[in-house]
Protein backbone atom coordinates (compact mmCIF):
# COMPACT_ATOMS: atom_id res chain seq x y z
CA UNK A 1 0.00 0.00 0.00
CA UNK A 2 0.89 3.77 -0.39
CA UNK A 3 1.53 3.98 3.69
CA UNK A 4 3.97 1.05 3.48
CA UNK A 5 5.94 2.31 0.58
CA UNK A 6 6.25 5.88 2.29
CA UNK A 7 8.56 5.70 4.65
CA UNK A 8 10.68 3.41 1.62
CA UNK A 9 10.05 5.85 -0.83
CA UNK A 10 11.17 8.66 1.61
CA UNK A 11 14.11 7.52 2.54
CA UNK A 12 15.22 6.81 -1.49
CA UNK A 13 14.85 10.96 -1.66
CA UNK A 14 17.12 11.68 1.02
CA UNK A 15 19.47 8.90 -0.27
CA UNK A 16 19.24 10.18 -4.54
CA UNK A 17 19.12 13.75 -3.75
CA UNK A 18 15.24 14.29 -4.60
CA UNK A 19 14.58 17.62 -3.48
CA UNK A 20 11.44 18.96 -5.39
CA UNK A 21 7.71 17.93 -5.37
CA UNK A 22 8.09 18.17 -9.25
CA UNK A 23 10.35 15.11 -8.86
CA UNK A 24 8.97 13.63 -6.00
CA UNK A 25 5.32 13.85 -8.16
CA UNK A 26 6.83 12.04 -11.26
CA UNK A 27 8.68 9.18 -9.09
CA UNK A 28 5.58 8.40 -7.14
CA UNK A 29 3.52 8.59 -10.27
CA UNK A 30 5.38 6.27 -12.37
CA UNK A 31 6.14 3.43 -9.57
CA UNK A 32 2.42 3.52 -8.53
CA UNK A 33 1.33 2.96 -12.40
CA UNK A 34 4.47 0.28 -13.03
CA UNK A 35 3.65 -1.56 -9.69
CA UNK A 36 -0.54 -1.64 -10.23
CA UNK A 37 -0.75 0.89 -7.24
CA UNK A 38 2.00 -0.89 -5.32
CA UNK A 39 1.29 -4.27 -5.66
CA UNK A 40 3.88 -5.63 -7.80
CA UNK A 41 7.33 -5.45 -7.66
CA UNK A 42 8.42 -8.30 -10.45
CA UNK A 43 6.72 -7.75 -14.10
CA UNK A 44 3.64 -9.98 -14.80
CA UNK A 45 2.09 -8.77 -17.70
CA UNK A 46 3.43 -10.22 -20.33
CA UNK A 47 6.62 -11.76 -17.75
CA UNK A 48 9.65 -10.25 -18.62
CA UNK A 49 12.33 -12.15 -16.51
CA UNK A 50 14.39 -9.97 -14.53
CA UNK A 51 12.01 -6.79 -15.00
CA UNK A 52 11.51 -5.58 -11.74
CA UNK A 53 11.41 -2.90 -8.46
CA UNK A 54 8.73 -0.59 -8.00
CA UNK A 55 9.17 1.52 -11.43
CA UNK A 56 9.78 -1.95 -13.38
CA UNK A 57 13.27 -1.51 -14.30
CA UNK A 58 14.82 -3.46 -17.16
CA UNK A 59 17.40 -6.50 -16.17
CA UNK A 60 20.22 -4.00 -17.21
CA UNK A 61 19.36 -1.52 -14.88
CA UNK A 62 18.48 -3.38 -12.33
CA UNK A 63 22.19 -4.84 -12.30
CA UNK A 64 23.77 -1.73 -12.46
CA UNK A 65 21.68 -0.49 -9.63
CA UNK A 66 22.41 -3.64 -7.76
CA UNK A 67 26.21 -2.80 -8.21
CA UNK A 68 25.63 0.59 -6.76
CA UNK A 69 24.40 -1.03 -3.54
CA UNK A 70 27.69 -2.02 -1.55
CA UNK A 71 25.50 -4.06 0.75
CA UNK A 72 24.56 -6.54 -1.89
CA UNK A 73 27.65 -7.69 -3.09
CA UNK A 74 27.93 -11.11 -1.98
CA UNK A 75 24.49 -11.28 -3.33
CA UNK A 76 25.22 -10.16 -6.69
CA UNK A 77 28.23 -12.77 -6.37
CA UNK A 78 25.95 -15.55 -6.01
CA UNK A 79 23.38 -14.55 -8.58
CA UNK A 80 26.00 -14.15 -11.34
CA UNK A 81 24.32 -13.62 -14.86
CA UNK A 82 21.04 -14.58 -13.18
CA UNK A 83 18.87 -11.87 -13.54
CA UNK A 84 15.72 -13.29 -11.28
CA UNK A 85 17.98 -13.34 -8.92
CA UNK A 86 19.35 -10.20 -9.41
CA UNK A 87 15.87 -8.81 -9.30
CA UNK A 88 15.07 -11.03 -5.81
CA UNK A 89 17.89 -9.19 -3.99
CA UNK A 90 16.64 -6.00 -5.00
CA UNK A 91 12.83 -6.81 -4.41
CA UNK A 92 13.55 -8.70 -0.87
CA UNK A 93 14.27 -5.40 0.81
CA UNK A 94 11.71 -2.42 1.10
CA UNK A 95 14.60 -0.04 0.51
CA UNK A 96 16.03 -1.27 -2.29
CA UNK A 97 12.66 -2.07 -3.99
CA UNK A 98 11.45 1.63 -3.57
CA UNK A 99 14.66 3.30 -4.22
CA UNK A 100 15.39 2.30 -7.54
CA UNK A 101 13.06 4.99 -9.19
CA UNK A 102 15.01 7.81 -7.05
CA UNK A 103 18.44 5.92 -8.26
CA UNK A 104 17.65 6.41 -11.51
CA UNK A 105 16.09 9.88 -11.70
CA UNK A 106 19.56 10.85 -10.42
CA UNK A 107 21.83 8.17 -12.68
CA UNK A 108 20.10 8.08 -15.87
CA UNK A 109 18.14 11.57 -16.65
CA UNK A 110 19.35 14.17 -18.17
CA UNK A 111 19.96 17.56 -16.57
CA UNK A 112 17.50 18.99 -18.61
CA UNK A 113 14.73 16.22 -18.05
CA UNK A 114 15.49 16.97 -13.83
CA UNK A 115 15.13 20.78 -14.87
CA UNK A 116 12.05 20.17 -16.12
CA UNK A 117 10.87 17.89 -13.11
CA UNK A 118 12.19 20.92 -10.77
CA UNK A 119 9.88 23.49 -12.32
CA UNK A 120 6.51 20.66 -11.69
CA UNK A 121 5.35 21.81 -14.75
CA UNK A 122 3.42 19.16 -16.72
CA UNK A 123 5.82 18.84 -20.11
CA UNK A 124 8.70 18.21 -17.85
CA UNK A 125 7.19 15.24 -16.26
CA UNK A 126 6.31 14.62 -20.55
CA UNK A 127 10.29 14.77 -21.14
CA UNK A 128 10.66 12.43 -18.27
CA UNK A 129 8.32 9.69 -19.58
CA UNK A 130 9.35 9.92 -23.27
CA UNK A 131 13.16 10.64 -22.89
CA UNK A 132 14.21 9.59 -19.49
CA UNK A 133 12.03 6.35 -19.17
CA UNK A 134 11.26 5.88 -22.43
CA UNK A 135 7.49 5.37 -22.91
CA UNK A 136 5.00 6.85 -24.24
CA UNK A 137 2.72 9.60 -22.74
CA UNK A 138 -0.50 8.35 -22.01
CA UNK A 139 -4.04 9.16 -20.59
CA UNK A 140 -3.35 6.49 -17.93
CA UNK A 141 0.08 7.67 -16.85
CA UNK A 142 -0.64 11.41 -16.76
CA UNK A 143 -3.85 10.34 -14.16
CA UNK A 144 -1.03 9.18 -12.02
CA UNK A 145 1.26 12.20 -12.15
CA UNK A 146 -1.93 14.53 -11.79
CA UNK A 147 -2.90 12.56 -8.54
CA UNK A 148 0.78 12.59 -7.49
CA UNK A 149 1.41 16.26 -7.96
CA UNK A 150 -1.41 17.40 -6.15
CA UNK A 151 -1.15 15.20 -3.82
CA UNK A 152 2.62 16.36 -3.01
CA UNK A 153 1.80 20.01 -3.49
CA UNK A 154 3.09 20.81 -6.92
CA UNK A 155 2.84 24.47 -7.64
CA UNK A 156 -0.43 24.84 -10.45
CA UNK A 157 -2.05 21.31 -9.34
Amino acid sequence: TAAQAAPFINASFKTYGITSAGEAAAIVALMAFESGDFKYNINHFPGRPGQGTRNMQSPAFNLEYAKSIPALAEGLKKAGDDVKAVVALLTSNGAYDFGSAAWFLKNKCSDKVKAGLKAGTEDGWKAYTTECIGTTVTEDRKAYWTRAAKALGVPGH
